[in-house]
């Protein structure tokens, strides 16, 4: 019997023994995962965690560049986010630690 033809015997041969129902079986019982449970489509590099939230982490920052207190934290602040309102009190804070030291 030529190369090319073993492979259909061999395939009719898995489904007559029932190996093929039980590697469907076994696939299908693998698959089962739990709804909660986060995974990604195979071949897709992974699962993309679910976005923070950005007005949270900017306040965190905040607090602590007011942790820190110092006029270079609070730049920085004002450098990340120009146009948030907390901005304007950590310009606020900056003239405050200026007037202080004079």
């Amino acid at each position: 019997m030529p190369v090319h033809n073993a492979i259909p015997v061999l395939m009719i041969l898995a489904a007559v023994s029932g190996c093929a129902g039980n590697a469907a079986n076994a696939a299908s019982a693998h698959d089962a995962v739990p709804a909660t449970m986060l995974h990604a489509p195979p071949g897709t590099g992974g699962v993309m965690p679910p976005p923070g939230d950005a007005e949270k982490a900017i306040r965190d920052q905040y607090a602590e560049a007011v942790r820190q207190n110092t006029a270079p934290a609070y730049r920085l602040f004002m450098s990340r986010y120009p146009d948030h309102p907390l901005a304007r009190d950590a310009a606020k804070r900056i003239d405050s630690l200026v007037n202080s030291q004079r």
